[in-house]
């Protein structure tokens, strides 16, 4: 059984060791993104609930959604499918400049998306969130996938 090892910043907690959920396997997507999160000082999580799932979620930006629409367009199975994007109001993130990843990402998966029939749902607020929400509508013009904020 894998453990999952947790950082604590309190040098009186140590390492706290949390074992996975009885019976969870970690996917060879998920462990490399844990892989990834034991080498930085950054929060990289990514768990798949359901691999031929229709709805997907996603509430951070730039790489994560090369991994969430990875899983999201493995298998598209003829039908429609969500990609919910979304986060809480930032109070300092230029939520413009933060979309820049996204698009990127977005871009480079253009021809899977569309062969899994993403639709892309986008909610976030903070510092040039009308702008960054424009970039993402003009995307979706561009690329040709329905791109709406909710």
């Amino acid at each position: 059984m894998k453990l999952l090892m947790f950082k604590c910043w309190n040098s009186r907690w140590g390492n706290i060791k949390f074992p996975m959920p009885l019976g969870r396997v970690m996917s060879l997507k998920e462990s490399f993104v844990h892989g990834l999160d034991e080498e930085t000082s950054a929060s990289l999580k990514f768990i798949v609930l359901n691999p031929k799932g229709r709805i997907w979620t996603m509430v951070a930006g730039g790489a994560s959604v090369i991994y969430t629409d990875t899983c999201a367009t493995a298998d598209p199975g003829g039908k429609k499918r969500a990609l919910v994007i979304g986060g809480r109001i930032a109070n300092f993130t230029d939520v413009a400049a933060t979309f820049n990843g996204l698009i990127r990402a977005l871009k480079e998966k253009e021809t899977k998306l569309k062969a899994a029939q993403i639709h892309i749902y986008v909610r976030r607020g903070g510092p040039n969130y009308q702008k960054g929400l424009a970039k993402m509508r003009m995307l979706g013009e561009e690329i040709g996938i329905p791109i709406k904020k909710v």
